[in-house]
């Protein structure tokens, strides 16, 4: 059996209940307009131009991380994706990313969608994009100050788990067959869900640690 379909029978052993829940509760979530944040070929296009090698998908999955960790502290995460020069260019299409991300997750979480390649990629390069973004978002979350290790059990603690084992997987068997597009199509929802879950347990920890205080 294929990776892709390996990892979801072996994430779907532990899945935590809240977070099916969440699974349920999406189903029937209306449709809202949200703003548009650039595609993965606009921002693959422009980081080609100015020559950074980062994937636009691990980029998005850094932002959802540090703005999921809720930390307002200064984070150069620039500079991460384009050094410390960042031309202009790659300043304005990263601060649309930001801005557009922002607004999603904090007006329409459950429309939350993952930059990664259109469908009509190669499924081995979606494949690839998705463990990127999974790495980004871990990363967003430790610059974010959130601890990945030697966590307390909770939902959250799972499914941070889960994310660490995704960020690990190699794809480079995945074949092109309908099999690996449905295991992917799934898996992507199952990531998707987990960042909604994260964001909201991390934020509404942080109200209930300022209310104590």
């Amino acid at each position: 059996m294929n990776q892709l379909a390996l990892s979801l029978i072996n994430l779907a052993a532990f899945t935590p209940p809240h977070f099916s829940l969440l699974l349920g509760f999406h189903s029937g979530y209306p449709l809202m307009t949200q703003a548009t944040a650039p595609s993965y070929n606009e921002l693959n296009q422009v980081l080609t131009d100015n020559q950074v090698e980062i994937n636009p998908s691990e980029i998005h999955g850094m932002i959802c991380g540090i703005l999921s960790g809720n930390n307002k502290k200064s984070i150069p995460w620039e500079e991460y994706v384009a050094g410390a020069k960042n031309p202009k260019k790659i300043h304005e299409i990263l601060q649309a990313l930001l801005e557009a991300t922002q607004k999603q997750l904090d007006e329409f979480l459950f429309e939350l969608e993952l930059l990664l390649p259109p469908d009509n990629d190669s499924l081995a390069l979606r494949a690839e994009s998705l463990t990127l973004w999974t790495q980004g978002y871990l990363t967003g979350l430790k610059l974010a100050d959130v601890p990945l290790r030697k966590r307390k059990p909770s939902d959250v603690t799972e499914a941070i788990n889960d994310l660490i084992e995704i960020s690990k997987m190699n794809y480079d068997t995945v074949a092109a067959n309908e099999e690996d597009e449905t295991a992917y199509v799934e898996l992507v929802e199952y990531i998707r869900m987990a960042v909604i879950m994260i964001y909201e347990e991390l934020h509404e920890q942080e109200k209930v640690n300022k209310s104590v205080h």
